[in-house]
């Protein structure tokens, strides 16, 4: 798991070698976190192969697979992911925006599709979000 926590992490990681969508999708939120006066409060994550729950929970201490508000998991009746915002990225993988609190503090998590990524974290974007 990539863990980029401020704004001088994710212009480090912009300066590596890095997959043509990922770096455009780090960039523009980059962008609009300092457009926005918010890149004090953003918080990216890339999720890697073999990333797990525990990844999770050390990086951003929560988990995708457990929504507080409904107390339910991933496959469980009830179950809604708790991002506030996500999008598919065509052919790549999704995106998904988790804020926390009321100051404009936000989770960006950035999520491949592809064999690795843990098949959990692939089912749920693919059952709660569009395809295109």
């Amino acid at each position: 798991m990539i863990s980029l926590p401020d704004l001088p992490s994710m212009l480090s990681f912009l300066d590596q070698p890095l997959d043509p969508t990922l770096r455009e999708q780090i960039a523009a939120h980059v962008h609009d976190a300092v457009t926005s006066g918010l890149a004090d409060l953003t918080h990216l994550i890339v999720v890697e192969e073999n990333d797990t729950e525990e990844d999770f929970l050390h990086a951003a201490a929560f988990s995708p697979y457990w929504n507080p508000l409904s107390c339910t998991r991933f496959g469980e009746p009830g179950f809604s992911p708790i991002w506030c915002w996500a999008d598919q990225l065509e052919g790549w993988g999704w995106v998904a925006l988790h804020t926390v609190g009321n100051d404009g503090f936000a989770f960006i998590i950035i999520i491949p599709d592809k064999e690795g990524i843990d098949p959990m974290l692939r089912a749920m974007c693919r059952d709660f979000l569009p395809t295109a």
